[in-house]
Protein backbone atom coordinates (compact mmCIF):
# COMPACT_ATOMS: atom_id res chain seq x y z
CA UNK A 1 0.00 0.00 0.00
CA UNK A 2 2.81 2.42 0.80
CA UNK A 3 4.38 1.51 -2.55
CA UNK A 4 1.11 2.29 -4.39
CA UNK A 5 0.92 5.65 -2.60
CA UNK A 6 4.53 6.52 -3.46
CA UNK A 7 3.87 5.55 -7.09
CA UNK A 8 0.99 8.07 -7.14
CA UNK A 9 3.19 10.80 -5.64
CA UNK A 10 5.94 10.14 -8.18
CA UNK A 11 3.43 10.17 -11.05
CA UNK A 12 1.94 13.51 -9.92
CA UNK A 13 5.40 15.06 -9.72
CA UNK A 14 6.21 13.66 -13.19
CA UNK A 15 2.97 15.11 -14.61
CA UNK A 16 1.60 11.65 -15.48
CA UNK A 17 -2.15 11.79 -14.73
CA UNK A 18 -2.81 8.27 -16.05
CA UNK A 19 -0.23 6.71 -13.72
CA UNK A 20 -1.42 8.83 -10.79
CA UNK A 21 -5.00 7.60 -11.32
CA UNK A 22 -4.04 3.96 -12.00
CA UNK A 23 -4.50 2.71 -8.39
CA UNK A 24 -8.00 4.19 -8.12
CA UNK A 25 -10.66 1.52 -7.68
CA UNK A 26 -13.65 1.50 -10.06
CA UNK A 27 -15.78 2.51 -7.04
CA UNK A 28 -13.43 5.35 -6.03
CA UNK A 29 -14.98 8.36 -4.29
CA UNK A 30 -13.21 11.62 -3.59
CA UNK A 31 -14.10 15.05 -2.29
CA UNK A 32 -17.55 16.28 -3.26
CA UNK A 33 -18.48 12.88 -4.72
CA UNK A 34 -15.72 12.85 -7.33
CA UNK A 35 -15.53 9.48 -9.10
CA UNK A 36 -12.58 7.80 -10.83
CA UNK A 37 -13.25 9.45 -14.21
CA UNK A 38 -13.63 12.86 -12.57
CA UNK A 39 -10.39 12.40 -10.63
CA UNK A 40 -8.51 11.51 -13.81
CA UNK A 41 -9.91 14.55 -15.64
CA UNK A 42 -9.00 16.78 -12.69
CA UNK A 43 -5.44 15.44 -12.70
CA UNK A 44 -5.15 15.84 -16.49
CA UNK A 45 -6.19 19.49 -16.28
CA UNK A 46 -4.05 20.31 -13.27
CA UNK A 47 -0.89 18.58 -14.46
CA UNK A 48 -1.20 20.07 -17.94
CA UNK A 49 -1.23 23.60 -16.48
CA UNK A 50 1.44 23.38 -13.81
CA UNK A 51 4.24 21.33 -12.32
CA UNK A 52 3.23 20.00 -8.92
CA UNK A 53 5.63 19.12 -6.13
CA UNK A 54 4.60 16.84 -3.27
CA UNK A 55 6.36 16.67 0.10
CA UNK A 56 4.98 14.06 2.52
CA UNK A 57 5.12 15.49 6.04
CA UNK A 58 3.18 12.72 7.81
CA UNK A 59 2.21 9.26 6.60
CA UNK A 60 0.40 7.08 9.13
CA UNK A 61 -1.04 3.74 8.02
CA UNK A 62 -3.30 1.31 9.85
CA UNK A 63 -3.80 -2.06 8.13
CA UNK A 64 -6.57 -4.46 9.14
CA UNK A 65 -6.60 -7.57 6.95
CA UNK A 66 -7.21 -6.54 3.34
CA UNK A 67 -8.21 -2.97 4.24
CA UNK A 68 -6.03 -0.02 5.20
CA UNK A 69 -6.58 3.54 6.32
CA UNK A 70 -3.88 6.11 5.65
CA UNK A 71 -3.61 9.61 7.06
CA UNK A 72 -1.24 11.94 5.24
CA UNK A 73 -0.18 15.54 5.60
CA UNK A 74 1.33 16.97 2.42
CA UNK A 75 2.94 20.20 1.32
CA UNK A 76 1.88 20.80 -2.28
CA UNK A 77 3.74 23.30 -4.44
CA UNK A 78 2.85 24.50 -7.89
CA UNK A 79 4.59 26.44 -10.63
CA UNK A 80 3.54 27.30 -14.14
CA UNK A 81 6.85 27.90 -15.83
CA UNK A 82 9.59 29.41 -13.70
CA UNK A 83 12.10 27.63 -11.52
CA UNK A 84 10.57 28.58 -8.17
CA UNK A 85 7.17 27.48 -6.85
CA UNK A 86 4.49 30.13 -7.17
CA UNK A 87 2.40 28.81 -4.30
CA UNK A 88 2.48 26.20 -1.57
CA UNK A 89 -0.18 24.76 0.70
CA UNK A 90 -0.29 22.20 3.47
CA UNK A 91 -3.13 19.70 3.06
CA UNK A 92 -4.32 16.70 5.09
CA UNK A 93 -6.09 13.68 3.62
CA UNK A 94 -7.60 10.41 4.78
CA UNK A 95 -7.27 7.54 2.29
CA UNK A 96 -9.08 4.20 2.41
CA UNK A 97 -7.44 1.28 0.56
CA UNK A 98 -8.42 -2.33 -0.18
CA UNK A 99 -6.16 -5.14 -1.31
CA UNK A 100 -7.69 -6.80 -4.37
CA UNK A 101 -5.95 -9.58 -6.28
CA UNK A 102 -2.58 -8.74 -4.75
CA UNK A 103 -2.80 -5.00 -5.54
CA UNK A 104 -3.81 -2.15 -3.27
CA UNK A 105 -6.66 -0.10 -4.75
CA UNK A 106 -7.65 3.35 -3.50
CA UNK A 107 -11.34 3.37 -2.57
CA UNK A 108 -11.72 6.81 -1.08
CA UNK A 109 -9.85 10.02 -0.37
CA UNK A 110 -11.22 12.82 1.77
CA UNK A 111 -9.62 16.12 2.67
CA UNK A 112 -9.41 16.74 6.40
Amino acid sequence: MRKAFQTCVTAVEAGDAAAAAAPLDATFRGPEGMDKAGARLFLLGLLRREKVGVTVVRNQVTVTGAEAFQEVDLVLTGRSGGLLPQDASRRSFGLRWRKTGGDWRLLEIQER
